[in-house]
């Protein structure tokens, strides 16, 4: 599954790198000027939200507009919610050693993409949502980390080029790892219960 997924966004960039880079530039511009801010805790979800859209809208090979990135924002409360829950529990996660907040991390790590697809979907339900999605894929997306990782590394030696094509690269493989989770196969890493 991985392969492929990897390949797949690989030829879903090929004609797209310029709209890519300067769309996810003027993201990374975005959240780290929010970031600094104290409002950037309630605006950082939104705009997760509207860079999963723009990497599902890559992937499913529809017209790319950066307008997309605000489109988080006509739902204010829920990705405000859904972020602000990540948060605190993977802050409680890592408190408790790092393993339970790598774990919570990994699981709730799809709420922004089933909120990109469900826009009115609530906050909290999209978490378990999230959750109960990454059961049995834990592992492929933590070797999709660690290769991203790797590859982060590299990117340093190209004097820091390589970055501006890695981070639409991440993006991308992100939401294609979404949608072959939707309906793929388990990978076996955990076996901890659905939650209701």
């Amino acid at each position: 599954m991985l392969n492929s997924i990897l390949s797949d966004s690989q030829n879903q960039l090929r004609n797209n790198w310029i709209v890519a880079i300067t769309t996810v530039l003027v993201y990374g511009i975005l959240t780290a000027v929010s970031a600094s801010f104290v409002i950037g805790i309630l605006v950082t979800g939104h705009l997760s939200v509207g860079i999963a859209m723009w990497s599902l809208t890559v992937v499913r090979g529809q017209e790319l507009r950066m307008e997309q990135l605000f489109e988080g924002f006509k739902n204010f409360i829920s990705p405000m919610v859904a972020s602000l829950l990540m948060s605190a529990l993977i802050v409680i996660g890592m408190i408790f050693f790092i393993i339970p907040g790598i774990i919570i991390a990994l699981g709730l790590s799809q709420t922004f993409y089933i909120l990109a697809e469900q826009p009115r979907k609530d906050g909290l339900d999209a978490l378990q949502e999230s959750w109960n999605l990454m059961k049995g894929h834990k592992r492929t997306y933590l070797l999709l980390l660690f290769r991203y990782f790797l590859l982060g590394i590299a990117c340093i030696f190209t004097l820091g080029i390589g970055f501006f094509f890695l981070a639409p690269y991440i993006h991308v493989t992100n939401a294609n790892f979404f949608l072959a989770i939707k309906g793929g196969s388990s990978d076996s890493f955990d076996a901890e219960y659905v939650v209701n």
